[in-house]
């Protein structure tokens, strides 16, 4: 069997390496290759003897920026092609795990230095298939899991037990942002449909309380002849007997013959007393004790002289 060396010195081989080098030169940089198989990533162009830098915002230039990040996205899609083998084992299913979080993370600087530099805004557009394969807790905001790295020890455990978060209530503004005119009825009236139909129940519920009216108007008049009939059956001895009985009024004869057996005070003698209780007030008032013991004794000898005669 013909040795490698040997292979290579072969006209055809040389005509192919030949023509992927051509190829190479007016295809510096891109990201298709026509020729032979797919070379690694900046293993040609102008980043071909670069390394990526460690800080995104070392890089002045958005080309070199979008080629730094397609690097890692390339390198992204292998770790999970990878990650997707459940027989590599729980230590390399985990660090596999963590590298592919670790360049996500990168990822987002060259996209942040992207924007800075004037590019487009990568974060903004819809996350591309890479990103969405990824599962991530609510208790864990930034770290995703993988392929076979969903069912770990511990992991699957967390994502059955996960709440899942509710959902942030809509603000005010939120709300009344898509409110039409239609919602508070002002365009009901336009096509006319409305305004029939209301036209139609309207009628429909005058006639009803006519009805109803008519008939509460009957019942009346019935009850009315019924009282009346009934009035004028009643016999006359039952109204005397339920006509009140007369009070007899008394005589003034009865009166002539009173005689009241007890001393019933004259005009003179109530107007003498009333004199003799103000006189007396006077004198409480304005009268010393000595001048009101003379007034006693003078009205006591007035009274005895009067018994007298």
């Amino acid at each position: 069997m013909a040795r490698n060396e040997e292979k290579a010195m072969a006209a055809l081989n040389r005509w192919t390496a030949q023509k992927r080098d051509l190829e190479m030169s007016k295809n510096l940089g891109k990201a298709e290759y026509m020729g032979g198989a797919l070379p690694d990533t900046a293993s040609f162009g102008p980043y071909k003897q670069k390394k990526r830098p460690k800080i995104a915002s070392e890089v002045t230039t958005v080309k070199e920026c979008e080629h730094w990040r397609k690097d890692i996205l390339a390198g992204v899609a292998k770790k999970i092609a990878e990650i997707q083998n459940a027989a590599l084992g729980e230590h390399r299913i985990r660090d596999l795990n963590d590298e592919i979080n670790k360049d996500l993370r990168e990822k987002s600087y060259w996209e942040d230095q992207i924007k800075a530099l004037g590019g487009a805004d990568y974060k903004a557009k819809a996350p591309k298939d890479v990103e969405t394969y990824g599962a991530e807790l609510a208790s864990h905001t930034g770290y995703k899991y993988f392929g076979a790295a969903k069912d770990l020890p511990g992991v699957r455990e967390l994502f059955e037990t996960e709440i899942a978060p509710e959902a942030p209530r809509k603000t005010r503004k939120q709300l009344f942002k898509h409110i039409q005119p239609d919602y508070y009825g002002w365009r009901d009236e336009e096509d006319g449909t409305l305004l029939l139909a209301e036209q139609m129940k309207e009628h429909e519920a005058q006639k009803q309380e006519v009805e109803r009216w008519k008939a509460e108007q009957a019942k009346k008049k019935a009850k009315v002849a019924v009282v009346a009939e009934e009035s004028e059956q009643q016999p006359e001895e039952v109204a005397e007997e339920q006509a009140e009985p007369e009070v007899e009024k008394p005589d003034s004869k009865d009166f002539a013959d009173f005689k009241a057996y007890v001393d019933v005070p004259t005009m003179e003698d109530i107007e003498r007393l009333i004199i003799q209780k103000k006189k007396n007030a006077l004198l409480k008032k304005y009268a010393s004790s000595a001048m009101q013991q003379q007034s006693n004794e003078s009205s006591e000898l007035l009274a005895g002289g009067k018994e007298v005669s």
